[in-house]
């Protein structure tokens, strides 16, 4: 895949979609003329949800009022209170693209919550942690942190927050490229939404499942999910996953249906709405799917303007995941152009990035087009060195065995299905015998006593005939 499908789930529990609605003003004004009338905890739980509304409209009055809720908390001992500030400031961070502090944060709320015995704000820092080394491409630092999350989720019995925390779990076994593991991570987590009635966290597991799909080339029931997904986002109002869906349809129609015009159409949607959101992981993800589609179409200046806007962002967001893919393209469009040379350093460039963070695909995708020009150039020492690497990357053994085993995952979690309604079955069954068997005992009573009323009239009979002889 030459685009990175869109998987990332928040599961940054204080995170709010970033989306400015007609009553965020209103929210705000009435916190705003309460403050002077509250104090204590009450003011220290106002002033983090005035900090987290102003994420949407202005990051310095975010900060100023996360900032004095800490303050507040911290002198007065409010522990708890603390820590959930220190996670709503470290929320803020992330969505500004500053995870070192966003980090920092995050390990200080999970220290607090730890030492006050609190599993699931525990649980949900470590989520929160985890998923800021995922955004660094640290993959087995940050399912370390994903495990360890969901070992106190569970203890803490919370199946909203379990779902979630198994959705970045399947996130990291996808970028790892062990799809097997991924969907059944997603059919997990579809089930326990699916218990909660949370079509939210459904649409996020069915367009998880889709992208799956999506590698084993099934794209026809892929676009099937993923509208189905979009359906539920549209019903909950959920912008900032809607995007992400519209992005994955956009790739299959370009990639796969080479339906371009219908791509874009999709492509700016998407892009629409990252923009209202403020978005710009989203955005850089956009801009480099929207480069891939013009250069599929041959327009090599757009494609390159549109992947120099994507590495900007990237290198701004410091996403090494995200630039080791934009260079791979941008090589690609260099190597269309016959400028081999520039082609060929940033291939090298991303292949290097690749290997630093293991990201196989990419590991693989860029050997395989250093052989491929180093073969067009004539330089076969280099062609061998490319061409033995590859091949030993390229399990493809290990692949079919994969894609053989999507109906195993499949029918995994439809037994789970089956084995609930089972259960349900089971019960009614139970409650069904124990009202037969009632029925039976009065049935059995009335029958007594109709053959002791026949056994009656007919020992009068008897001796009414008697006394006539």
């Amino acid at each position: 895949m030459y685009k990175k499908l869109i998987l990332l789930l928040l599961v940054l529990t204080a995170f709010n979609n970033n989306t400015i609605q007609a009553d965020t003003f209103t929210v705000i004004d009435s916190i705003t003329n309460k403050l002077p009338s509250i104090s204590g905890k009450k003011k220290v739980k106002a002033l983090i949800k005035l900090s987290e509304e102003y994420r949407k409209i202005s990051t310095d009055q975010c900060f100023e009022y996360g900032n004095k809720a800490l303050d507040i908390a911290d002198k007065n001992g409010y522990d708890d209170l603390k820590a959930k500030t220190l996670k709503s400031l470290g929320v803020s961070y992330y969505l500004l693209g500053k995870y070192q502090d966003a980090l920092n944060y995050f390990e200080k709320a999970e220290k607090i919550f730890r030492q006050n015995g609190n599993l699931l704000e525990q649980g949900n820092s470590l989520s929160n942690i985890g998923l800021i080394y995922e955004e660094k491409s640290n993959f087995k630092k940050a399912e370390e942190y994903y495990l360890k999350a969901m070992a106190l989720k569970e203890k803490a019995g919370d199946n909203i927050s379990m779902a979630k925390t198994l959705i970045n779990l399947g996130n990291i076994n996808y970028y790892k490229q062990n799809y097997k593991k991924s969907l059944d991570y997603y059919y997990r987590a579809k089930i326990l939404f699916s218990s909660q009635k949370n079509e939210s966290g459904e649409g996020q597991c069915i367009n998880n499942i889709a992208v799956v799909y999506i590698q084993w080339n099934k794209n026809e029931k892929a676009v099937e999910l993923l509208k189905k997904a979009a359906e539920l986002y549209k019903k909950t109002g959920n912008d900032f996953e809607l995007t992400k869906v519209y992005t994955n349809i956009a790739e299959i129609y370009s990639e796969y249906f080479k339906d371009y015009d219908k791509a874009l159409l999709y492509y700016k949607k998407s892009l629409e709405l990252k923009k209202k959101l403020g978005d710009n992981q989203g955005k850089a993800m956009v801009y480099n799917n929207l480069g891939i589609l013009y250069l599929q179409k041959d327009s090599l200046n757009k494609a390159l303007d549109y992947f120099d806007k994507s590495e900007k962002l990237y290198n701004d967001l410091q996403s090494k995941a995200g630039l080791v893919m934009v260079n791979y393209n941008k090589a690609r469009a260099y190597a269309a152009a016959k400028n081999f040379e520039k082609a060929k350093q940033l291939f090298e460039l991303s292949l290097k990035k690749a290997q630093e963070i293991g990201y196989a695909e990419y590991i693989a995708n860029n050997q395989e087009q250093l052989l491929k020009l180093y073969a067009r150039l004539g330089d076969y020492n280099n062609f061998e060195k490319y061409y033995t690497s590859y091949m030993m990357s390229k399990d493809t053994l290990i692949d079919k065995l994969n894609k053989a085993r999507i109906a195993e995952i499949e029918a995994k979690y439809l037994a789970q299905e089956n084995y609930n309604e089972a259960l349900k079955l089971k019960k009614e069954r139970k409650q069904a015998r124990k009202l037969l068997a009632k029925y039976k005992m009065i049935m059995t009573g009335i029958a007594g006593v109709l053959i002791l009323i026949f056994f009656i009239m007919a020992l009068v009979l008897w001796r009414k005939k008697g006394n006539i002889g």
